[in-house]
């Protein structure tokens, strides 16, 4: 890619992965406080509520949506004319999370039911309600930091956005640490996560002020609904949602089921979800965040040639990253998981109910990764409805697949019906790119394929050291030392096998249409 692609998703990366890693603290640290409880799981669905929509409605919604939008009215009319389209959607978008927070205050009992029906006649319920109230006006806040993440990207400027998620962790970490451990200022340590991602949200936008007014972006509210850029953004917003929001949503749905099954099933899907978006936010998005806006402008120009490059390297650069992730999470899952969390109340048991959740979602994760790619592609070409109709196909086998699934698997069956739904829509949307010309070759055919042998030898590397079961004791510093060199050493075994097959600097490497 060119150094500029390279320097952003490196910004981007480093910055995601940071974010992640206080992600793990905050969920060992939320495992220590709840465990895999009632209680944890009235957390996790209360928090789900906002998340979804902060998905559905804000930053999915926004970015593929506002981000095209932007780009075209800034090649053709301007860049004075694009910031006042920014000015107009910002004031729009605040008015309608406005309502929605309103909305969702009043109708929390009925959206806890819907979420969780298993909760209903359950003294959890009354507690997810009172949680998913204090939470829900993250929406808004996240909303607003979604849409000025992508007029950031836009023009450039990828660090700030990228560094949003690392305040909110910081806060979901210190707030219940400092206001129910140290100093009992809360209820439940529950209240004080949930009262952490308010704070935290406000700390989020506040965070993007000083990088906007560096760029001239104007920060007040505008009258001006009338603009045809706002009816292109808002339809293409509308139909974006669901798409963009996709694999959440396949989330959601198995919040939904698991609420039906034992206790604590919540919990599990729950971290091992949280387990999966790192690799996931690392690579995937970080790539995919960084490629949009020039897939966006090449669109903009008709030139598909160009488009069709930069989807290749994007995908053999997600790739190259995520096939090695796949194999070591489906291998280390238990040592991983009994480390990160297991302590206070969290238990043997569910290290390893986790850990099958995790293998059954890591299946899929180089095809997350590689649809998050596709994705891109389509929305910089404005074709949203597309993308709409194949989710719809997915989430549709997602459901039945889950239904089908979760009686003889349980947890983990409805993590496998989630990993099997995304590689349908890899599939559909690997055919519908194709037809419009932007394909792939035999050139990155064969790269990925040393890409799995290199995985392969990763894995058989690796795999002594699970018959030792050394992370049966959970975090001590022998366990520790044993998982670090495992990491160490599937690290060096791939990409050493991919130098001796000649596959080399592959982020570093301009694409050219052969990649």
């Amino acid at each position: 890619m060119k150094s500029s692609f390279r320097r952003h998703i490196a910004t981007v990366g480093a910055l995601t992965g940071i974010s992640r890693i206080l992600g793990f603290v905050r969920d060992m640290v939320t495992a220590w406080l709840l465990g895999a409880s009632p209680l944890a799981d009235a957390f996790f669905v209360a928090f789900r509520i906002p998340n979804l929509l902060r998905r559905f409605m804000a930053e999915g919604a926004v970015s593929v949506a506002f981000v095209p939008v932007f780009n075209e009215a800034k090649e053709t009319d301007g860049l004075e004319k694009a910031l006042a389209m920014f000015r107009d959607v910002m004031t729009l978008m605040f008015y309608c999370l406005i309502a929605v927070v309103i909305l969702g205050e009043i109708i929390a009992p009925a959206m806890v039911a819907a979420i969780a029906p298993g909760f209903y006649h359950e003294p959890i319920f009354n507690t997810a309600v009172h949680l998913t109230r204090i939470m829900f006006p993250f929406i808004l806040l996240v909303g607003i930091v979604a849409l000025f993440m992508g007029v950031l990207n836009s023009l450039g400027h990828f660090a700030a956005p990228a560094a949003a998620p690392i305040i909110l962790n910081i806060f979901m970490i210190g707030v219940p640490i400092a206001g129910y451990v140290l100093i009992p200022l809360f209820q439940t340590p529950a209240d004080a996560l949930a009262w952490g991602v308010i704070i935290g949200g406000v700390a989020q936008l506040v965070l993007q002020i000083p990088v906007l007014r560096r760029y001239k972006v104007p920060l007040s509210l505008s009258r001006d609904f009338h603009n045809p850029r706002i009816r292109q953004v808002t339809r293409l917003m509308g139909v974006a949602a669901i798409g963009a929001s996709q694999y959440q949503i396949g989330v959601f749905i198995g919040t939904l089921l698991a609420s039906l099954l034992a206790a604590g099933s919540v919990s599990y899907l729950w971290y091992a979800n949280r387990l999966v978006e790192l690799p996931l936010g690392v690579f995937a998005f970080a790539v995919g965040n960084v490629v949009l806006p020039a897939m966006s402008t090449a669109s903009a120009h008709m030139d598909f040639e160009r488009l069709g490059v930069l989807m290749r390297g994007s995908l053999r650069t997600v790739l190259l990253f995520t096939i090695p992730a796949t194999v070591g999470l489906i291998l280390l899952a238990e040592p991983i998981i009994a480390i990160l969390f297991m302590r206070g109340r969290f238990g043997m048991g569910d290290v390893v109910n986790t850990a099958l959740a995790l293998q059954m979602y890591a299946l899929a994760l180089w095809a997350i990764g590689y649809t998050r790619i596709q994705n891109q592609a389509l929305y910089a070409m404005q074709q949203a409805k597309l993308v709409v109709n194949i989710s719809w196909l997915s989430q549709g086998l997602n459901i039945l697949l889950s239904i089908v699934l979760m009686q003889p698997l349980r947890h983990a069956g409805i993590a496998l019906a989630s990993s099997i739904s995304v590689a349908f829509q890899l599939i559909c949307f690997h055919v519908i790119l194709s037809r419009k010309g932007i394909g792939l070759n035999r050139a990155f055919f064969k790269t990925c394929g040393k890409m799995l042998l290199a995985s392969g030898a990763m894995g058989v590397c690796i795999y002594p050291f699970l018959l030792k079961r050394f992370w049966t004791a959970g975090l001590n510093p022998q366990s520790l030392g044993v998982l670090t060199l495992c990491v160490a050493l599937a690290i060096g075994v791939y990409f050493a096998a991919l130098w001796a097959m000649g596959v080399r600097d592959v982020p570093g490497r301009r694409p050219s249409n052969g990649h």
